[in-house]
């Protein structure tokens, strides 16, 4: 029974990030892993499928490319008009930082597939039903997150479908952001190019709100282990007793074990978090970067719309989506470091003096535990983007800089 609800709890671990990670190898934007199967056939049917879905990423990765340079192309020949430039702008900067991570998900889906592994480990006493729970809430956080995030994108998408198709059968010329080789003032033509940036716009804000949420969605199962632990280690004492009266062991022997199981649990979270910054701390820097731009870029554009127009809604939503995309990684990064720096205080909290402690052994490791191996509250984990913390402070900072870069670009215009 113990072994079943410990694989069950270590499905949930998982499944937090799992479903992310399919959508985006559905969107060509992940590699396959490389696969454990032993069987010939069964390797040849896995080689072949994991070369056909190469072939399909390397497709998804060349659209993208091609699709930013035709905006770079078109922000060039409109660099002297600012109304029109900011057109291309605030989207060609998007699919920057969306390039960026899909180069990163390609490259490093063996890490990223390893990562998402390693939750297995990371889910002690899933018997429990508290911890059980924690689990399943974040599962179903996750879920819906990436649902509401990219069907946000996709209904945007959409909407930047619908109002040039309908200022067209009204009779106006319409002109997309992007450079076209050719002239599309037929309806053939039209139609081909409506239904190429659709397609392109639609991968990309669906597979880039996926990343998104996959990177926060990780970010979270770090805290959500952090506070599985802390409670680990308030109850330590009581588990003691428990495992004592059920084996027979000594209570010191059976809070020493337990003791050695959190501190492991521990590692397991610090090298999650660290293999997190390795791996998308270069990509979440550039987010960064850029970020404050994009928001300019989109506010500049959005202020010469009228409110009653489709075009507005789509803007507002994109904004949106651009504001939850920094908040994302700044709110759960900020998560990560409050509850680790709680984790020292349940370790002094736990029941270590008494008739019912944990034993003179487990007594005398706390003070190393504490200073060494959990860290004391004065070094908790800071998940950072290379060097910038994901913290509440730094989206402000990127939310400051941007009505900055906007004030400053309304100031020259006029």
């Amino acid at each position: 029974m113990r072994v079943w609800a410990r694989r069950k709890s270590a499905t949930l671990a998982g499944a937090s990030v799992v479903s992310l990670l399919r959508t985006l190898r559905w969107c060509g934007f992940c590699r396959l892993p490389p696969s454990a199967a032993s069987g010939p056939q069964t390797s040849l049917l896995t080689s072949i499928a994991r070369a056909t879905h190469d072939v399909y990423c390397g497709f998804a990765l060349v659209v993208t490319s091609t699709y930013l340079v035709q905006e770079l192309i078109y922000a060039y020949l409109e660099r002297g008009d600012m109304d029109t430039l900011a057109r291309v702008m605030f989207l060609l900067l998007c699919h920057v930082t969306s390039i960026a991570k899909q180069i990163v998900f390609m490259a490093r889906a063996s890490r990223i597939a390893k990562l998402v592994q390693d939750f297995d480990d990371m889910a002690y006493n899933p018997e429990e039903t508290t911890r059980e729970n924690l689990l399943i809430e974040r599962a179903q956080g996750a879920s819906r997150l990436g649902a509401a995030y990219a069907g946000t994108a996709a209904l945007t998408c959409a909407l930047w479908t619908i109002f040039p198709f309908l200022a067209r059968l009204g009779g106006t010329r319409v002109i997309f952001a992007l450079w076209v080789p050719f002239g599309y003032y037929s309806w053939p033509e039209f139609l081909i190019v409506l239904l190429y940036t659709y397609y392109v716009t639609s991968l990309v804000g669906i597979a880039n709100t996926t990343m998104d949420a996959f990177i926060a969605t990780i970010l979270g199962q770090c805290k959500t282990q952090l506070t599985i632990l802390k409670m680990d280690f308030e109850s330590l004492a009581e588990r003691a007793n428990e495992r004592a009266r059920e084996t027979g062991e000594q209570v010191g022997a059976a809070a020493t074990a337990l003791l050695v199981r959190c501190i492991k649990h521990h590692h397991k979270i610090c090298d999650t978090s660290r293999e997190v910054q390795a791996i998308f701390g270069g990509a979440v820097l550039l987010q960064f970067a850029i970020g404050g731009w994009i928001l300019c870029m989109a506010a500049y554009k959005i202020v010469g719309l009228s409110v009653a127009s489709l075009e507005f809604v789509s803007m507002v939503m994109f904004l949106m989506c651009i504001l939850t995309e920094l908040f994302l990684y700044c709110y759960y990064g900020n998560e990560v470091a409050v509850e680790s720096a709680q984790v020292s205080d349940a370790v002094y909290g736990m029941e270590w003096v008494g008739p019912n402690g944990v034993g003179k052994e487990v007594r005398r490791a706390l003070p190393f535990v504490i200073c060494c191996s959990v860290g004391a509250a004065r070094r908790p984990l800071r998940p950072a983007a290379v060097f910038i913390p994901l913290s509440l402070e730094t989206f402000v900072t990127i939310i400051k800089s941007s009505y900055t870069f906007y004030a400053m670009l309304r100031q020259t215009q006029h």
